[in-house]
């Protein structure tokens, strides 16, 4: 640069929608379920399959858009690329962590959330056949209290598993608190990330995990699933074993097929499962928008967009769950009482607005592609029809 040239300008996050074309004719609350998809990732895909249909399919490329999408990830979460693994879900991770224990012995025990989303409860509960005290904690506001995981943890827990925002109710986990009482007992702290990666910052909660998952498919913007990931401390990687180590895993991956020799990466990556290729094409396009607006930026915008619509649900009767400002996160939740969801849903997508209900809780999600108008719409909508849709 010269000097006089202008400094480049950041893009004005009010304006994000406009790369999402879904947002054209619809209010989109259900991030939660599934992430919209950008015009870029669109059209990097049309683009691939097109190249694929003409000339076969060229994995290679593949394989780098997978390591441009660790790195970026890396860059949103603030861990060292080298510490996350490539995976396909959240309950791979899950069962990678709980294939690592064998039959238990005295006292052994594993600490998960009672309402936990099942692909961070059912490969705990296998664990009970293998001798473990499988010990679940009822969620009090929505999701686990230290205080009762507490009464719960002791010398014999192995580990402690619990999400970092929850599905249903929005609630965010003192993933700080939490750790340190699995810590304290020597317990791998495993956290589903589900709902926080890519929606609020996490930077500063990895200090607090060994095992931290998400998938691609909710507020990482690609709903067309495949690839995930999964952040491994040091002492995590150093303490595991790759038991569904593939070619992937090599050190040198393309030169890792075949026998006799086995030669694993030094990172992470030697936990890494065999990838979609046409996921990761559309990862290394989805996640440029993080880079193009700033996490924290995205970030902030997030938590504005939860705050006012909390205060605009509560301004006409429809209080959501009552949550300390600590523990919100951008899953807003209305408990619905006895009200079936169904008549409720219609309403809101007749006008447009798409949401979806879990555990008995109306469940609107925002992510920064959201806008005040959504939120109006909403509102406009749920005043005339009643308290709870009755």
């Amino acid at each position: 640069m010269t000097g006089t040239e202008p400094a480049a300008r950041t893009p004005d996050i009010r304006g994000a929608r406009r790369l999402f074309p879904a947002t054209a004719d619809r209010a989109y609350f259900n991030t939660a379920a599934t992430g919209l998809a950008s015009q870029r990732l669109a059209d990097r895909y049309h683009a691939f399959i097109d190249e694929w249909t003409a000339g076969g399919l060229d994995f290679p490329r593949g394989e780098q858009a997978a390591g441009k999408a660790r790195s970026a990830v890396a860059r949103l979460t603030g861990a060292d690329a080298r510490d996350i693994a490539l995976i396909p879900s959240v309950s791979s991770a899950a069962g990678l962590v709980a294939a690592q224990f064998g039959p238990a012995g005295p006292g052994e025990s594993i600490v998960i959330g009672q309402r936990e989303y099942s692909s961070n409860h059912f490969p705990w509960r296998q664990l009970a056949g293998k001798g473990y005290d499988v010990r679940q904690v009822p969620f009090r506001n929505g999701g686990l209290e230290p205080e009762d995981v507490a009464e719960r943890v002791d010398a014999g827990t192995r580990v402690v598993a619990f999400s970092g925002v929850q599905s249903a109710t929005g609630h965010r986990s003192d993933i700080a608190a939490i750790s340190g009482l699995a810590r304290e007992a020597g317990a791998i702290v495993f956290v589903d990330g589900s709902q926080l990666v890519g929606a609020l910052p996490v930077a500063g909660e990895l200090r607090h995990v060994d095992v931290l998952v998400a998938p691609d498919h909710k507020f990482l913007l690609n709903a067309g699933r495949g690839m995930g990931y999964c952040y491994l401390s040091p002492a995590a990687q150093a303490r595991f074993t790759p038991v569904n180590a593939g070619w992937r895993a090599g050190s040198v991956p393309l030169d890792s097929f075949f026998g006799p020799e086995m030669n694993l990466s030094d990172t992470a990556s030697r936990f890494d499962n065999s990838i979609s290729w046409l996921a990761a094409i559309g990862h290394a396009a989805a996640l440029t928008i993080f880079d193009e607006f700033g996490p924290g930026t995205i970030y902030a915008r997030n938590q504005e967009l939860t705050a006012k619509l909390r205060a605009a649900l509560t301004s006409v009767g429809w209080d959501p769950l009552d949550l300390p400002e600590q523990n919100q996160g951008t899953i807003v939740s209305v408990p619905l009482g006895n009200a079936g969801p169904e008549r409720l849903l219609r309403t809101l997508s007749g006008q447009g607005i798409i949401c979806s209900a879990r555990d008995g809780n109306l469940r609107l999600a925002v992510h920064f592609y959201n806008h005040e108008d959504d939120i109006e719409r909403l509102v406009t909508t749920l005043a005339p029809s009643g308290r709870k849709g009755s």
